[in-house]
């Protein structure tokens, strides 16, 4: 077999294991989404149809109705954790990954050796501990303890991005920014920040999906409607007693994966190249 045919050959393998993983990651979404749109005898045929008999939107209705299932408010507060989660990682990264990628200063490589390593403390280790801080600070049942939680997860890892990011870009470019007159900050918000945009753009995607995807930490502290996310609010679903609807629960879910996976989708292209570029100048 020629070289050539060996790179044709490898090609075909390489794509068809890609499309495989596709298909078996997106088929059970669109599995859930087409559900969704099904009356409830449908959805349990013995053969499943992936084009609906008879298309319906009443599993949506009863999702949003505010006498069924009424997942507005647990949307609300997801939307509302996601993106000040997310601002809040943007504002912290740029700033201390511009001064941390730019600058020099003592204690600089320590710094960033704690940056990196707080991110060995997480997850269900620190339930408990975070628990017992949102109760003695009167935090429990609000969107700030969550923010501020998702915060400890998504800022570390924004900084070291960013700094990598910002390190790479000339420092030449600056220098001239100065001679024409503009201050620290002007240089910082007209220059290194628009350089820095698909890094920051990785950073705000990461940091809402982090937070609009967080079940663990929501569950423990949250349980009345002012606070409670969809998440959780999709697990009672599934977990309450007496008939499920199943249609329903379905359209409940179409409604938390489906916009997130479009967000990717329209922006997977600064997403991919920020992490890159973080990682790799880093």
């Amino acid at each position: 077999m020629g070289r050539r045919a060996k790179k044709r050959l490898w090609a075909v393998v390489r794509y068809g294991l890609l499309l495989a993983l596709m298909a078996f990651t997106l088929l059970p979404v669109l599995w859930m989404f087409v559900s969704s749109l099904k009356p409830e005898a449908d959805i349990w045929e013995a053969v499943p149809r992936w084009i609906p008999r008879q298309a319906t939107l009443e599993n949506y209705v009863w999702a949003f109705g505010p006498y069924s299932a009424n997942i507005v408010p647990l949307l609300r507060n997801s939307l509302i954790t996601s993106a000040v989660t997310a601002l809040m990682t943007a504002a912290f990264a740029a700033t201390s990954g511009y001064i941390l990628g730019k600058f020099t200063f003592p204690g600089k490589k320590a710094f960033a050796v704690l940056v990196i390593l707080s991110q060995l403390f997480q997850g269900p280790i620190l339930m408990t501990p975070w628990y017992r801080l949102a109760m003695n600070w009167g935090l429990v049942n609000t969107r700030l303890a969550l923010i501020l939680i998702y915060g400890t997860v998504t800022i570390p890892i924004g900084v070291w991005l960013m700094s990598g990011f910002m390190n790479a870009i000339p420092d030449e470019l600056e220098e001239a920014a100065r001679m024409d007159g503009c201050s620290l900050l002007r240089t910082f918000w007209s220059v290194i920040l628009p350089l820095s945009a698909p890094g920051l753009v990785s950073i705000v995607l990461y940091a809402f999906i982090l937070a609009w995807n967080d079940y663990q930490y929501a569950l423990i502290l949250t349980s009345s409607a002012k606070a409670k996310t969809i998440q959780v609010g999709l697990a009672q679903l599934m977990e309450s007693s007496g008939k499920h609807n199943w249609g329903g629960i379905l359209a409940t879910g179409t409604v938390v994966v489906v916009p997130v996976v479009v967000l990717f989708a329209l922006i997977q292209k600064y997403f991919i190249q920020g992490l890159t570029a973080g990682a790799i100048k880093g």
